[in-house]
């Protein structure tokens, strides 16, 4: 539901070069919905008005650029305002898109060092031949390595993988090497 929403807002900044503007507006917009329980409360509200609402978004930010409070006027008015947060994404996915920036999602053991984000990004990036963005995320349960998600691609090179397809490949017979006992 919100796909149309963000591409023709996306179209609609593309034509104005507002893109950045938009982003940056209608990002911090979305960090109060998503971090101030009141605000949201007060935004979800069906007996208040979205004039009113509108006009509390815009004493709230006022420096919103045109393109994105005329925006958020038609997705109050069409009472959408849960789609908030999905409309941004999606926003941000097809701006990055248009950049050739890919972002990919990362999962680790531990968190990654500055070096090591730097050399996985770069990695990342020769391989697709588009700038890759990385959003790195801690999972213990990996015990070592990441598992990387770009898009509907995954490639888990995590230790955690590696030894469930050894234990398989060793119940099914199939250990890739001699057993020695003494």
């Amino acid at each position: 539901m919100a796909r149309p929403y963000a591409r023709a807002l996306f179209q609609l900044a593309q034509a104005r070069g507002a893109e950045a503007a938009v982003a940056e507006h209608l990002g911090a917009l979305v960090k109060l919905w998503n971090e101030d329980a009141g605000f949201q409360t007060f935004i979800r509200r069906p007996e208040v008005a979205p004039p009113i609402k509108r006009q509390v978004i815009e004493r709230a930010f006022p420096d919103l650029d045109d393109v994105t409070r005329r925006f958020v006027g038609v997705v109050l008015e069409k009472g959408r305002q849960e789609l908030l947060p999905a409309i941004f994404d999606e926003f941000r996915r097809l701006w990055d898109e248009a950049r050739g920036i890919l972002e990919a999602e990362v999962t680790a053991a531990e968190a990654l060092s500055d070096e090591e984000h730097k050399q996985l990004s770069d990695a990342l990036s020769r391989a697709t031949g588009r700038l890759v963005r990385l959003a790195v995320k801690e999972d213990r349960g990996l015990i070592g390595g990441v598992v990387v998600r770009i898009g509907d691609r995954v490639l888990d090179g995590s230790l955690a993988r590696r030894l469930a397809l050894l234990g398989e490949r060793l119940r099914s017979g199939d250990g890739g090497g001699m057993a020695i006992e003494h």
